[in-house]
């Protein structure tokens, strides 16, 4: 040992700055020790009454503001949580103001309710703000807490990898290699990013459908889930969505559907909703049995092209404007489509075949071989030679005194000419009807109903 005094000198404060170290990151880990039991105690408060939430161990994170926990369990009466571990830092606030958590990292989490599990490999939350309780809807005058809802929590980002979700009741199972969400919360514009989701539904008929990307811009999430609880149907609301949607596969026992891209773009206002929609290599098989689908009686395997459809949609009044729908298969003919429709259900989208009803329509076709299969496929029908059979149709159009019966032999004669079908119903025509009003057009009083006028322009 030295007697050099500076060496001593040296020795000494390197003693004393041990001991502080020491002596400080003891008080340091007491006060973080009592600071995460005082979280954890505000986190039981928020989570309200008839829950628990349990842990192994937890250790506080003295930096970080938060802790490490391990085999963590939430159960409330309908619901179970669990993970095997759980990473938190950023923790301020309390169960009064609303607790405020900058990032929660869970591993192998395990989800539990009655009819349906899921397993979520990695969830990675920041900005996680759980609301203030307060009284139960139930009983406003009750002091007891209630839970907080789904829409009711707020959330900067949120991502997570290897979700698993098993619905027994319906052979459903669904899987999502990587999902991720920004700016989640009432009022917030939100965002969804989702790769690799696959659906399987057991069920017969059995149904396997794929997604490889989703992007979705634009919804309020947290206030369409507050509108779905509350009243069943999502509720209205004014700005831009953009939803992107690439490699979409469904498939029975055979292939039914293909759709390489589809992009929307939706502006919302109080009054009006205009969209713009586009679908680029969409296939699509008719479902088993397919030899006695009407496209495979044509001589079609499949159908095959690109949808793009511009419309507009009149809130108050529920009337649509398409301007246009253009369907484009390069092996059939492209068909443009200019129609105004009412009875639009403006907030339940999916009922809109049963409801909506045509106005009036122009439909515009240029035809590449659909004319020709048609003719074909009935003559095979009928057990008669094709060329036989299409010149007996096209000479009893030409005899027609209708005109328009005559401007459709005209093009059935000379298919490179467009062909326009005029629609004014003299009272709307319902969506579903058009189909088998169109095949019976040749009779003279159907023509009338549906005021239909052949034309080749």
């Amino acid at each position: 040992m030295t007697d050099d005094p500076h060496v001593k000198k040296l020795l000494s404060a390197l003693l004393l700055l041990l001991i502080i170290v020491i002596v400080g990151g003891l008080g340091l880990r007491h006060f973080a020790q009592s600071r995460m039991e005082s979280a954890i105690a505000d986190l039981r408060a928020a989570i309200g009454p008839g829950a628990s939430f349990t842990y192994a161990t937890a250790t506080p994170r003295v930096l970080a503001r938060g802790a490490r926990l391990t085999a963590v369990s939430y159960r409330n009466a309908f619901l179970t949580v669990t993970a095997s571990d759980a990473l938190v830092g950023g923790v301020t606030g309390n169960a009064v103001g609303g607790q405020r958590i900058g990032r929660v990292t869970l591993h192998d989490v395990q989800v539990m309710e009655p009819g349906a599990t899921a397993s979520i490999g990695l969830l990675v939350l920041e900005g996680l703000v759980l609301p203030n309780t307060g009284p139960t809807l139930a009983d406003p005058e009750s002091a007891a807490p209630a839970p907080p809802r789904l829409d009711s929590l707020v959330l900067d980002s949120g991502r997570l990898e290897g979700l698993h979700v098993a619905v027994p009741g319906s052979q459903t199972d669904l899987t999502v290699a990587r999902a991720a969400v920004r700016q989640y919360g009432l009022g917030r514009t939100s965002h969804l990013d989702l790769d690799s989701l696959a659906m399987q539904i057991n069920l017969t008929p059995g149904r396997h459908i794929t997604i490889g990307h989703l992007r979705i811009d634009g919804p309020d999430f947290a206030g369409q889930i507050a509108s779905l609880l509350q009243s069943g149907h999502m509720i209205h609301e004014s700005g831009h969505r953009h939803f992107d949607v690439s490699a979409i596969q469904i498939d029975a026992s055979t292939p039914l559907m293909r759709i390489g891209h589809l992009v929307v773009e939706h502006e919302s206002r109080t009054a009006q909703d205009d969209l713009d929609t586009t679908l680029t290599d969409l296939e699509a098989w008719p479902p088993p049995p397919q030899d006695q689908s009407p496209l495979r009686l044509i001589g079609y395997d499949h159908f095959s092209g690109t949808i793009h459809a511009v419309a507009t949609v009149q809130r108050q009044n529920g009337l649509m404007s398409l301007h246009p729908l253009d369907i484009d298969a390069p092996a059939m003919g492209r068909m443009t489509v200019l129609a105004d429709l009412d009875q639009i259900p403006v907030d339940d989208p999916m009922s809109l075949a049963e409801t909506a009803r045509i106005v009036s329509a122009t439909i515009d076709w240029h035809d590449r071989s659909l004319a020709g299969h048609v003719l074909d496929g009935l003559a095979h029908a009928r057990q008669v030679p094709p060329d036989a059979y299409r010149q007996q149709v096209i000479s009893a159009l030409a005899a027609s005194p209708d005109i328009s019966m005559q401007a459709l032999g005209r093009f059935l004669d000379a298919p490179d000419r467009p062909l326009r079908l005029t629609l004014r119903p003299p009272q709307p025509l319902n969506l579903l009807m058009l189909g088998v009003a169109l095949s019976m057009a040749g009779d003279p009083s159907t023509a009338g109903l549906l005021g239909l006028s052949i034309s080749t322009p």
